[in-house]
């Protein structure tokens, strides 16, 4: 009888060899730090650190950070930040808002902000000021959170191409300039979830970014007598999600929960 030990081995050999392989299969999301780092410029900044910022040929001028706040590679979620506050935290509840207060009664009363007597004292303010701008506080005088009118020419088409993709396993889009002139610049911006109580939610599916005014809402288009206002307890943000359609959306969020930056240059190189 002959034996097959040695022909078992050598067929074992081969599927090993063939399932390494396939495990070795290179993600077709996947792309390059160069391809992020394209047209980048450095701007020293008043923390004394240096920013990397790209110019997209964008009509405003803005030039966009190539990372989050407090974050030093482009797919790192960075610092989370509630609404309007300057200094990164892990709790993110009402009663540890900046801008509001706990009554007797144990309602919260927004003390900033505030543009209607159900939610706390009426300022009219929508617009955040200096500083509470963690953007400008942190980086310097020609630094702002986006407003959402920025957010909206950064997806604008005759701008950027969006792509999802991934940056060293961390999925997010890269906007790519179409801009003549500007034509490959680019910036990565990761699907950071946000921070809800205490805990990081939504990471790697779902990014919201903050936007430096209170939510404007319209309505849903259906009530005639809907009147159109800003929103005191809810913020304007950024909303990236990837599905086979993506959304890129203005959103709302609540102003206690943490979400991440990307600031906004607005100055000279």
């Amino acid at each position: 009888m002959k034996k097959k030990i040695p022909n078992l081995i050598l067929a074992f050999a081969s599927f090993s060899a063939l399932m390494f392989i396939g495990c070795d299969k290179e993600d077709p999301d996947a792309i390059k730090m160069d391809e992020v780092s394209v047209g980048a410029q450095t701007v020293m900044c008043a923390d004394g650190n240096e920013y990397q910022v790209v110019d997209l040929g964008l009509t405003s001028g803005n030039l966009w950070a190539t990372c989050n706040l407090g974050a030093t590679s482009p797919e790192q979620s960075g610092s989370y930040y509630a609404w309007g506050e300057i200094e990164p935290k892990t709790q993110f509840g009402w009663d540890t808002y900046t801008h509001s207060k706990t009554l007797d009664n144990g309602s919260e009363y927004i003390t900033k902000y505030c543009t209607d007597s159900i939610y706390g004292r009426p300022d009219q303010e929508t617009k955040l000021a200096k500083e509470d701008d963690a953007a400008y506080m942190l980086l310097g005088k020609d630094w702002q959170i986006p407003e959402k009118s920025d957010f909206n020419e950064l997806m604008t088409k005759k701008n950027c191409n969006i792509k999802w993709c991934k940056l060293n396993g961390v999925g997010g889009f890269l906007f790519t300039s179409v801009r003549k002139g500007y034509e490959g610049n680019s910036i990565f911006i990761p699907l950071a979830g946000m921070n809800d109580w205490d805990k990081t939610r939504w990471a790697g599916q779902m990014g919201w970014y903050w936007c430096n005014t209170l939510y404007y809402d319209l309505g849903d288009g259906t009530d005639p007598d809907y009147v159109p206002h800003y929103k005191s307890d809810e913020a304007a943000s950024l909303r990236l999600e990837h599905t086979d359609v993506d959304n890129h959306l203005v959103k709302s969020r609540a102003r206690r929960v943490g979400l991440p930056i990307r600031p906004v240059y607005k100055g000279e190189l």
